[in-house]
């Protein structure tokens, strides 16, 4: 019994130590951002503009009161009010990436699910611009100037005093709502875990639903506290002690964008990004190339509050 025939004794020339699967599967992403949101403003494109910085301009209409008149002053002149005016410049910068691929490394794919191949890794450059956005996104409320300073943990109390900073902002006039948060994961666990120690029920916790996730609110929303939209992004930034995550309301934050003309056949147009393709014919190389433009800024400090607490 020295001849039977094992996998093993296979190996090599008629079975493999190992075969990779059909379906390439993906790994953890993180692609949620809040375009398509009424937190960001969308201040408007670049193109034909002159210049690659859109100035949003401001003015404070309604805010100043009436003088009054009244018996010996009724016939008195009105003193002309002085307007109360600002601006702030969204610059747009030029994003890009690119990817490599050798016609014998897509040729021999097994043309499964998520094949690596020229057009699937144009579709990875789109996805990435979606994740390039959640970051900058938090970079840009990072710089938020007021703040509630949590401790070690971020507690019902911290959530609610930036939610009351903004009901009393700009000297009492309180910025409009909806609200949103966007917070570190950690964050949010620490906050729900300070939900469920509160006792009475009288502060409750609304999750997410499927319908909410799967529809316009996007992967990263998990529910509503206070009233305030809570997402989660694992872009939020920190100083080495503090996340800076931020709430905010409408009007808070802009931005503004701008679409190429490249004038090539080999092009398409993927939401905002641009795809490329760039053919080496000496080296049987297809580089996939997207181009996006994009600026985001804080058009009006008061309207958000950041949010710290220890990493």
């Amino acid at each position: 019994m020295a001849n039977e025939i094992t996998a093993f004794g296979l190996q090599t020339d008629l079975r493999l130590a190992q075969m990779i699967s059909q379906e390439v599967r993906l790994l953890i992403n993180d692609t949620s951002n809040l375009r398509n949101s009424p937190y960001m403003d969308y201040v408007g494109s670049i193109n034909g503009l002159g210049s690659d910085t859109i100035r949003v301009r401001q003015a404070a209409y309604g805010r100043d009161l009436f003088s009054e008149f009244s018996d010996a002053t009724e016939k008195d002149q009105v003193t002309e009010t002085a307007l109360t005016d600002a601006s702030v410049d969204v610059a747009v910068k030029r994003l890009a990436m690119a990817f490599a691929i050798t016609d014998m490394a897509s040729m021999t794919g097994l043309g499964g699910a998520n094949e690596v191949d020229p057009f699937r890794l144009a579709q990875a450059i789109a996805t990435s611009y979606d994740a390039s956005f959640a970051s900058m996104t938090a970079s840009t409320f990072s710089s938020f100037s007021n703040a509630i300073a949590g401790g070690t943990s971020l507690a019902v109390d911290d959530f609610m005093n930036a939610y009351q900073q903004l009901q009393t902002a700009s000297s009492n006039r309180g910025v409009d709502g909806p609200f949103v948060a966007v917070l570190h994961p950690k964050q949010f666990n620490e906050l729900q875990d300070s939900i469920n120690a509160l006792t009475g029920g009288a502060l409750v916790f609304q999750p997410a639903l499927g319908a909410d996730v799967m529809g316009a609110k996007g992967k990263g929303f998990k529910g509503s506290f206070l009233g305030v939209d809570i997402y989660t992004s694992s872009y939020i930034t920190d100083d080495s002690t503090n996340f800076k995550a931020a709430m905010w309301g409408p009007g808070a934050i802009g931005y503004a964008d701008g679409s190429p003309a490249i004038m090539t056949s080999e092009t398409m147009s993927m939401g905002p990004v641009t795809i490329e393709m760039d053919r080496d014919a000496r080296k049987a190389v297809t580089r996939v190339v997207g181009h996006a433009y994009l600026g985001l800024s804080i058009l009006e400090n008061d309207r958000g509050v950041r949010i710290e607490s220890n990493i």
